[in-house]
């Protein structure tokens, strides 16, 4: 075949953009080079932050609950001056709220690295665990439980499911009503997935509120409770990393308070038969 000679001008095109598109090219290598990099810096600084917070969590418990448990001992002396017993129950109180951002600080360093395995879980044991870590709550305030049905056995890790009843039934005690008023239930819906949830007899929340409920260190009413805001956001982590979902409801009306929902898998149901 005879060849047309190419003009000068349209070689020159062909040259700047061939040249364009090879520093376009090695910009975008030198770009994503930078962003691995960037991302290994990242990783390494979070897994220093991890082990940073497991040693200084490991390192205040024990004296803590040293704290604590002393305080409690002190409390059982009949002798003592209403005032003095006073002061040693707010030491208490302290102590085990301390303990329980130690605990939180541990799950969250656990949390971010650890994979489990999905179990089958039973949510009746789950709940009662996570009730008897909140008996000094629950008999403070006076709290008052209704349980709506029965339980689907969803899929999860059995731990990490005790940490978010925790974190829901403590909050509906502390932002509840007077006295406190939980209803838990829970529902599968078509999809295969279980909804459980707890509602309590609240204040609520204004829709800017529970646009701000899961980003760490929020407090839900500085009036009602002392919050330290790391527990709702590191239920969303749970909740994700176990493949579902987490939401609150609330009309914002006093008395109707606000509904805390997470959603789990259930066992598939095998139809063939």
């Amino acid at each position: 075949y005879l060849l047309k000679p190419a003009k000068a001008r349209d070689m020159e095109r062909a040259i700047t953009i061939a040249t364009a598109r090879f520093g376009d090219m090695m910009e975008l290598r030198r770009l994503n080079a930078e962003l691995q990099l960037r991302n290994k810096q990242l990783q390494a600084r979070n897994e220093d932050l991890d082990a940073y917070a497991h040693t200084v969590a490991h390192d205040l418990k024990e004296p803590l609950s040293m704290i604590v448990a002393y305080t409690d001992l002190l409390k059982e002396e009949a002798r003592l001056p209403d005032t003095l017993q006073m002061h040693l129950n707010a030491i208490a109180r302290s102590g085990r709220k301390m303990n329980n951002i130690i605990d939180e600080l541990q799950l969250l360093a656990s949390v971010r690295k650890a994979n489990v395995e999905r179990r089958p879980l039973n949510m009746t044991r789950i709940i009662a665990e996570a009730q008897q870590r909140l008996v000094h709550l629950i008999e403070e305030y006076q709290a008052e439980f209704v349980i709506v049905g029965t339980w689907p056995v969803a899929l999860g890790h059995a731990p990490w499911v005790e940490e978010i009843w925790t974190n829901f039934i403590s909050n509906g005690i502390k932002y509840g009503g007077q006295p406190p008023r939980l209803v838990l239930g829970a529902t599968v819906r078509s999809d295969g997935m279980a909804r459980f949830w707890v509602r309590d007899n609240g204040p609520g929340l204004t829709p800017e509120e529970q646009t701000q409920l899961f980003k760490p260190f929020t407090r839900l009413d500085n009036s009602r409770a002392e919050g330290y805001g790391l527990g709702l956001s590191i239920v969303r982590r749970i909740v994700e990393k176990l493949g579902g979902q987490i939401g609150v409801e609330s009309a914002g009306i006093p008395g109707q308070g606000c509904t805390f929902s997470f959603t789990l898998a259930t066992i598939p149901v095998d139809n063939d038969d």
